[in-house]
């Protein structure tokens, strides 16, 4: 599909900034790659993708699935250690089942609080700069280069699906997929309609 062509090659172009093995590293093996792919193509690997990618975490669909296999084993392990019962043991897994689900909701969490309080910076920079020429595509280059993170990493990435050849309206609707935003709902809604006047 479209999209799924987009995200693709718009992972390449952001490959290069996020990804520096060391030497003497191949990176991750061609089982994980082979496992990562297989899982990601799936609808719940989809899903679970994007939830990483609102919490800012940088882990591959099949790390995250391993992350919660070994923290079900550990915490099971270290219950069972606490105390010596099965009951122990299945109490234990459960709660390390769920710990990485946790992790990823409260970082989605942490990070929509302060993307919604940078809107407030990033619209008065958008407005400052069409209001001496800027173009809205300039404007929004300008927020990615000169607010904090998460919100310039994300007009970062508007900017970069623009510059590969999709439309501005579609990227925008790619931002609020991943900042889930009432109040970033609105900005889009504006944004739109300023173009469209």
């Amino acid at each position: 599909s479209d999209r799924s062509l987009g995200e693709e090659r718009l992972g390449r172009y952001l490959e290069d900034d996020r990804q520096q093995a060391p030497e003497g590293e191949s990176g991750r093996s061609v089982v994980t790659e082979w496992l990562n792919r297989r899982v990601a193509s799936s609808s719940r690997g989809d899903r679970i993708a994007r939830e990483l990618a609102r919490a800012d975490l940088k882990f591959k669909v099949a790390e995250y699935y391993a992350l919660v296999f070994m923290s079900t084993v550990v915490t099971g392990f270290v219950a069972w250690l606490i105390q010596p019962f099965a009951a122990s043991i299945a109490i234990g897994a459960i709660i390390g089942f769920f710990i990485p689900r946790f992790y990823v909701k409260r970082q989605q969490r942490v990070r929509l609080l302060k993307f919604d309080d940078q809107l407030s910076d990033m619209l008065n920079l958008v407005v400052n700069g069409l209001r001496a020429g800027y173009s809205t595509m300039q404007a929004l280059e300008a927020v990615s280069r000169e607010l904090p993170s998460p919100i310039s990493d994300e007009f970062r990435r508007v900017v970069q699906e623009m510059q590969i050849g999709i439309t501005m309206e579609k990227a925008l609707d790619n931002l609020l997929r991943r900042i889930p935003s009432e109040d970033l709902d609105f900005v889009v809604t504006a944004m739109n309609v300023q173009r469209e006047v």
